[in-house]
């Protein structure tokens, strides 16, 4: 006898099998690999989670882009208001809105630190209305001179001030861009803008870029 068959005999003989098959069969079993079953079922929970995850993000829109909302800005130079804003203390009003044209050609403008009067230094003789509208009154003011006052719409008015000559009378008509008055270069003309009788802030209704 081969010293592999005796070597097989003993082990069959050792383990108290009787036949060389149910020996085999033995052996066959301690050749295959064990299987971790428990390891198997924390992989198999670790991949549900994952998946459970990617639904619940998925579902509640999670990454998405987050739109901007672009800022409206403020020009000086249109007549067309753009944006609530200011350059330095010169104010703008809400989008859509028209504005008026200066009444006055001017080298400097500036806004009086009460924001209710707007002084001009003339650049040009002729005096513009600002908008269309009746002369309610023409006059005298102690402190700014010669006076225009013109009622614009029903609770809008205009008043301008320092006029050097005035070329339209009480009750008269006026349309945007008509002479109502002269003054010479350099002098100062004033604006004051009226809602419902209350004093407003011209450079709300007044482009200051758009000079006739």
């Amino acid at each position: 006898m081969k010293l592999d068959e005796m070597k097989v005999q003993f082990e069959r003989e050792r383990d108290g099998f009787t036949s060389e098959s149910e020996f085999a069969v033995k052996k066959e079993k301690e050749g295959l690999p064990k299987i971790d079953a428990s390891g198997i079922a924390i992989k198999i929970g670790m991949c549900a989670a994952v998946l459970a995850l990617a639904i619940i993000v998925r579902a509640f829109g999670a990454g998405k882009p987050v739109e901007r909302v672009a800022e409206t800005s403020t020009h000086s130079g249109s007549n067309e208001a753009v944006g609530t804003g200011s350059v330095g203390s010169l104010h703008y009003v809400e989008a859509g809105t028209k504005k008026w044209a200066a009444p006055v050609k001017a080298n400097d403008i500036e806004l009086f630190p009460d924001g209710r009067l707007l002084r001009f230094t003339a650049a040009s003789s002729d005096v513009l209305s600002c908008t269309s509208g009746k002369v309610l009154s023409v006059g005298i003011d102690e402190s700014y001179g010669n006076y225009v006052r013109v009622q614009t719409s029903d609770d809008v008015e205009t008043v301008y001030f320092g006029f050097d000559t005035v070329t339209v009378s009480e009750g008269a008509s006026v349309q945007s861009g008509d002479v109502i008055g002269t003054v010479s270069a350099g002098r100062s003309m004033f604006l004051k803008v009226y809602v419902n009788g209350a004093p407003q802030d011209p450079t709300q209704f007044v482009d200051l870029g758009l000079q006739n």
